[in-house]
C-alpha cells in the first residue's frame, strides 16, 4: 500500500471511529476532508453516501455520493446495491430503472441483480407483464439456487397480480 492509499485509509479509520462514538458530524467532516484532498476517490464517496444514508438520514446527499462513487468507479457493486436499496425505500422507480440500465452496460456486472431490480421497478408501477419478463431474464442469468427460487417467487406473485388486475377490468366491463 502506498502513502496515498494509507492516507485515505487513515481518513476512513478516523471517520469510522467517530461513527462508533456516535459523533456523526465529526465523521462527515473526516469524509469531506478526504474528498477535499482527493475528490475522485470512489470509496470515500461511497462511505460518505452510506453515512448520509444510514446515519445522517439525508437521502439526497446519499444519492449524490452513491452516483459519484459509480462515476469514479463504474463497477462499484456496493454503490449500485445501496443506491438500488435507497431508490426502493423511497419509491423512486424511475431512478432505479435508470441505475439498472447503467449497470447493464458494466462488463461483468451481476445481470441477475439488474433484472431483478428492473422487475421490482416494473412491478411497483403495476406493469406485471414487463416485471415477469425481467424476472425471467434474471432467471436465465442466475447461477445460484437461492436467486432462482427468489425469481420464481417473483414471477408467481406477478402472474397472480396480473390475473387479479385483468379480472377487475373484466368485471368492470361486464
Amino acid at each position: 500500500m502506498d502513502i496515498y492509499e494509507e492516507y485515505i485509509a487513515s481518513i476512513i479509520q478516523m471517520a469510522d471511529q467517530a461513527i462508533d462514538n456516535g459523533q456523526y458530524e465529526e465523521a462527515r467532516k473526516w469524509f469531506v476532508k478526504g474528498l477535499f484532498e482527493e475528490p475522485g476517490h470512489a470509496k470515500l464517496h461511497f462511505r460518505l453516501a452510506c453515512h448520509y444514508h444510514y446515519n445522517l438520514l439525508n437521502k439526497a446527499e446519499a444519492e449524490k455520493h452513491y452516483w459519484l462513487a459509480i462515476r469514479f468507479q463504474a463497477d462499484y457493486k456496493n454503490a449500485f446495491d445501496n443506491l438500488a436499496d435507497l431508490y426502493l425505500e423511497n419509491d423512486k422507480y424511475d431512478g432505479l430503472e435508470n441505475l439498472m440500465s447503467k449497470a447493464l452496460k458494466v462488463e461483468g456486472f451481476n445481470k441477475t441483480f439488474v433484472y431483478e431490480n428492473m422487475g421490482k421497478a416494473a412491478e411497483a408501477k403495476s406493469q406485471f407483464s414487463k416485471a415477469i419478463a425481467y424476472y425471467r431474464k434474471g432467471l436465465m442469468q442466475a447461477l445460484d439456487n437461492y436467486d432462482v427460487d427468489d425469481l420464481k417467487d417473483h414471477i408467481k406473485r406477478n402472474k397472480y397480480k396480473r390475473l387479479k388486475k385483468r379480472w377487475k377490468l373484466w368485471q368492470r366491463e361486464n
